[in-house]
């Protein structure tokens, strides 16, 4: 579980005051504001709470306090706890824990408001996150276990521990340890989890949530394969008039953010999330985000005008129209929903996996086209070359069931047909050679040229054939005949 970074920034008047209280020790807190460090355009930024004065959050790295929550426990309802552990980082509503859980005996991550209640706006802000993202229940979103508060009177959110490795990163680097859990293509893979979070925003949007910070960063990987979309912070309830519409401070991640979420008085619809998903797809194919600039405001300026970025011409074109569409500039322009979305990518993987099958065809097709032209008609040969051919018409029937690419691919079968009736004249299998032929005849018509070429082939090859094997019988009876009067001269020497 990462920290809900949310700082203010105004729209009007640019950066102002970017900051965030004192980190536990040995935690380090990226300052977006400085171009100078690595990924500072990539942070969260916020207006759910501006933090004007420093907010005493330390604590010491050796010290694991117990919070007392009340009124959690159904069995002691005085005394449940729960133990910190590590810091996973400072945000603008609080600090992120990892702790253990004792009467459960689990690890969890705990969420700590800045403020206590009743003394500054964050204790609000978490326990209306742990209300709003406690309401959905689906497997690629983490559960909140408990919302309450401490002895201190601090909000506390609860929530499962992720243990895993963010996409971000895998992303980033190739060597990554967690690749080798991935047993296949891992385009294919990636997609597949684009689906699964368009999947995870298809239930929260039905819960009326809008999660409004989809990034690489913000998708974990389990460590036995499970995929999360965490960090629900800045989430947003669609039946609040009040978050719904956007104010003079942007909320988000600059180089992911949609236009309206930087337009002052838009309305935040499902299409938004649509728009992130879109973005995470486009970094995922071209290793760099939509919106890029020097500063923040140069960012937000690109995307509130819209600005849409160039897809590498080495993108499948059936995957750059989806993102092309998804990145529409206009709400009413791109996908309405997760669900088309979803659908769209699903169809796209769906058709690259049968383009790869006819790719696989195409040389099956060739190396049966070589085996022919070489004449190589051993036995090994002719067992796998009626295998291979048998294989490559499989899958091409598959294809053309999957409505890709449906008349080359009904070109190829005939290339196959064709090519397997020549290797049965080759060997002398003319009985196998007709029911090809009359397949050809079913699918095309007698009124084909190659086809009465090819039944003229046939027709002469079993000809000679024939006359071979009566020229053969031929010489056979003349050689027995032969063999029975030299029997007969001898049997008759040896009587005299």
């Amino acid at each position: 579980m990462t920290p809900n970074d949310t700082y203010p920034t105004d729209f009007k008047t640019g950066i102002k005051g970017i900051g965030v209280a004192t980190p536990d020790t040995g935690h380090t807190t990226k300052n977006i504001a400085n171009p100078k460090d690595l990924g500072w355009h990539r942070e969260t930024m916020g207006s759910i709470v501006e933090i004007e004065d420093a907010i005493d959050i330390s604590q010491d790295a050796n010290e694991c306090p117990i919070f007392k929550i009340a009124g959690v426990s159904p069995f002691d309802p005085t005394d449940p706890n729960f133990t910190l552990v590590e810091s996973l980082g400072v945000g603008g509503m609080g600090a992120v824990h990892a702790a253990t859980q004792s009467y459960m005996d689990r690890e969890i991550a705990l969420k700590r408001s800045h403020h206590a209640e009743g003394k500054g706006a964050t204790f609000d802000s978490v326990i209306e996150e742990g209300r709003r993202f406690g309401r959905l229940d689906h497997p690629s979103i983490p559960p909140v276990h408990m919302v309450g508060k401490d002895a201190q009177g601090h909000a506390i959110l609860v929530m499962k521990r992720i243990d895993g490795t963010d996409l971000h990163t895998m992303l980033k680097k190739p060597a990554h340890s967690r690749w080798k859990d991935v047993d296949e293509d891992r385009t294919t893979w990636t997609l597949d989890i684009v689906i699964q979070i368009s999947r995870a925003l298809e239930h929260a949007h039905s819960r009326w949530v809008l999660h409004k910070d989809i990034k690489t960063e913000n998708i974990m990987i389990g460590d036995f394969g499970q995929t999360f979309l965490i960090d629900w912070g800045i989430s947003i309830d669609l039946r609040d008039e009040k978050h719904r519409f956007t104010t003079s401070k942007f909320v988000g991640t600059p180089c992911f953010a949609a236009p309206e979420m930087v337009i002052e008085g838009r309305e935040l619809v499902p299409a938004t999330d649509v728009y992130l998903l879109g973005a995470m797809l486009y970094e995922i194919m071209t290793g760099t985000v939509p919106h890029t600039g020097h500063s923040i405001d140069e960012i937000l300026s690109k995307a509130k005008n819209g600005n849409r970025p160039d897809i590498p011409a080495n993108i499948p074109p059936a995957l750059a129209v989806i993102i092309g569409k998804a990145l529409e500039p206009e709400v009413r322009d791109r996908y309405q929903s997760a669900t088309e979305f979803r659908l769209a990518v699903q169809r796209y993987k769906s058709n690259h996996f049968l383009l790869e099958q006819l790719r696989l065809a195409e040389q099956q097709i060739a190396t049966l086209r070589h085996w022919l032209q070489e004449e190589r008609t051993d036995r090994l040969t002719g067992y796998n070359f009626m295998t291979l051919a048998h294989e490559a018409l499989a899958i091409l029937k598959t294809v053309i069931r999957g409505g890709v690419q449906v008349k080359y691919a009904e070109q190829l079968v005939v290339e196959n047909i064709r090519i397997q009736t020549e290797y049965s004249i080759l060997v002398g299998q003319f009985g196998v050679a007709k029911s090809l032929m009359a397949k050809m005849v079913n699918e095309l018509g007698s009124d084909v040229d190659w086809i009465n070429h090819l039944a003229g082939q046939i027709a002469e090859a079993q000809a000679t054939h024939d006359n071979r094997d009566a020229e053969i019988q031929t010489q056979s009876l003349a050689l027995m005949f032969e063999k029975m009067f030299e029997l007969q001269r001898k049997t008759n020497s040896s009587e005299e």
